[in-house]
């Protein structure tokens, strides 16, 4: 009766992996690390929903209109979605209690589909987090070209790199039929274990945690580089890159969620082992969007907390100040020059004179390379008035 439900049934009566000498196995009240998981994920991926919601809020409602990295990041927010409860759903069935108060039967094609799509969606998310990070990079900084470069060779690894795991997931990942015949146990194990689905926590995986370590030092790398060069006192520098520096909180994720994929490599106890990983991948994209999102989300976060003054002292012994389209400036010269012989943002024209030889260069792009914000009113509310030009 080979595949039949008495057959299955057997294997609801065979654990996973035998008990260590002395243990008994429990598949009926086991204990568990899948509570814990469902909190800290869930806890992170409310906080992921809020910040997207009031960054969504801050374009629309400040800006009326959304870009790029807006829609990349609502693409984001869809696909960490799905790989939320796809691992809800692996939690508790089977990942979470010892492997040896696992059924067997629970290592069944369900579970390989599940694990394969949680593969696949963490790909996804990851690739369209860093690219809504890049693509705001690319409108805040373009006029930079070295910025553009940077910025563009990230894009491309990010998306070729995680297309190729994908691809490679979805070609070693063949899920075990359930119209297999029931071998012996041992038998059973080694047509499971011949199934990537089964244990996904190999070197392909393990490679892809590292990737994720080093894209995201890459881009933090990137904004900090940039700011580094603005022309601004060092106070509203350092505020500007305390924001920029939210990232940091993402690296962290990142690089403790593949020190465990790594660990997962030399484990036996499968279903226990991997709920740390699966939390902190959860985690990591969870913290990833959120960072993504607080460049923008900055100006309502400062709206909210920071009181404004009254209109009668705003204006008393003050002349009204006309307000232009934001940009800062940073160097238009070489990099080996002092900031100090930069030429000042306000008056347009007047640090051409004192540099002719940049004369044709200015008067060509009209930019010194300016950080135009086009969209982006979080930059102009950090810094005061008079760091802008108009």
């Amino acid at each position: 009766m080979a595949g039949s439900d008495a057959d299955w049934s057997l294997l609801e009566r065979i654990p996973a992996l035998p008990p260590p000498p002395g243990v008994e196995s429990n598949f009926h009240d086991p204990e568990t690390r899948e509570g814990l998981a469902r909190i800290v994920v869930g806890l992170t991926y409310g906080l992921m929903l809020v910040f997207l919601a009031l960054r969504i809020y801050a374009r629309i409602g400040l800006t009326g209109s959304l870009h790029v990295d807006d829609y990349l990041s609502l693409a984001a927010g869809a696909s960490i979605t799905a790989f939320t409860g796809t691992s809800f759903s692996l939690f508790g069935n089977p990942l979470g209690p010892h492997q040896w108060n696992v059924p067997l039967s629970r290592f069944n094609e369900s579970f390989m589909a599940r694990t394969l799509s949680s593969i696949v969606l963490f790909a996804l998310s990851s690739t369209f987090v860093k690219t809504a990070l890049l693509s705001l990079y690319l409108r805040v900084f373009s006029p930079n070209r070295t910025a553009r470069m940077m910025i563009w060779a990230g894009v491309a690894t990010i998306v070729v790199f995680y297309a190729i795991a994908i691809a490679l997931n979805i070609r070693f990942c063949i899920p075990l039929s359930m119209t297999t015949p029931v071998p012996d146990r041992d038998e059973w194990a080694r047509k499971l274990k011949a199934s990537n689905c089964s244990q996904p926590v190999y070197n392909l995986n393990a490679a892809v945690g590292l990737f994720g370590v080093v894209s995201d030092l890459y881009v933090l790398l990137i904004p900090i580089s940039m700011i580094y060069k603005l022309r601004i006192p060092r106070n509203k520098k350092i505020g500007i890159l305390a924001i920029f520096l939210t990232g940091l909180l993402a690296v962290t994720s990142s690089i403790t969620s593949t020190a465990f994929r790594f660990l997962q490599l030399k484990s036996y106890d499968f279903t226990w082992d991997s709920i740390p990983s699966y939390t902190l991948r959860a985690a990591e994209l969870n913290i990833g969007l959120i960072c993504s999102c607080m460049p923008v989300v900055f100006v309502v976060l400062r709206r909210i907390f920071q009181p404004r003054p009254s209109s009668s002292a705003k204006g008393a012994g003050a002349p009204p100040h006309t307000r232009t389209p934001s940009h800062a400036y940073i160097s238009d010269l070489s990099p080996d020059m002092e900031e100090d012989e930069l030429p000042k943002p306000p008056n347009p024209t007047a640090g051409v004179s004192s540099h002719p030889e940049k004369a044709g260069t200015f008067l060509k792009n009209n930019s010194y390379r300016t950080l135009r914000m086009e969209g982006q009113p979080w930059f102009k509310q950090f810094l005061d008035e008079d760091q802008w030009d108009g």
